[in-house]
């Protein structure tokens, strides 16, 4: 609307899609749309694993959420993934009786992204990470992928960043 971008979000790289800013930061941005970010599958670090001891994931969660009721007998059945963002993230989780967001679970766990599976086994919970950062805004690698196909500065971020103009 012919003012200057004012909030050029990027990150390291996605899950082959990037996020609406308002999944992620509670606001909606314009020019921070989910759009297609191919490639990003042979960046290092696309997937990690975090491993849990359920004891510390337990505690993790009740130290920081008050009244969630979970316990390490009725973790299995007291958790589970409510939504996903258009980008693939997970958008809220419930824990117990708490729900929250994707993004407080990430920060909550210090995982890569809050594109996550969760498995819980025997005496552990199991972490897989999609994605590594936010996912708003530019992709360090998806641009780096654009780049080496010929693309130039301005084709990268009018793709990242949707309808602006240079």
């Amino acid at each position: 609307n012919g003012e200057l971008v004012k909030y050029p979000q990027f990150f390291f790289f996605c899950f082959g899609k990037t996020e609406n800013c308002v999944d992620v930061f509670s606001e909606d941005i314009p020019y921070l749309k989910s759009i297609e970010s191919p490639g990003e599958e042979i960046a290092p670090k696309f997937k990690s694993i975090v491993n849990i001891d359920k004891s510390t994931f337990i505690n993790t969660i009740t130290n920081n959420y008050r009244n969630t009721n979970l316990n390490y007998e009725n973790l299995q059945n007291n958790i589970k993934i409510l939504s996903r963002t258009e980008g693939g993230a997970v958008k809220e989780i419930k824990l117990g009786k708490v729900t929250i967001s994707g993004v407080e679970f990430r920060n909550l766990f210090n995982i890569n992204s809050a594109n996550f599976t969760l498995n819980i086994v025997e005496n552990e919970v199991i972490i897989n990470c999609t994605g590594y950062g936010h996912g708003v805004g530019m992709s360090q690698w998806g641009a780096n992928i654009m780049a080496k196909e010929g693309k130039n500065y301005k084709d990268i971020l009018k793709h990242y960043y949707s309808g602006v103009n240079i």
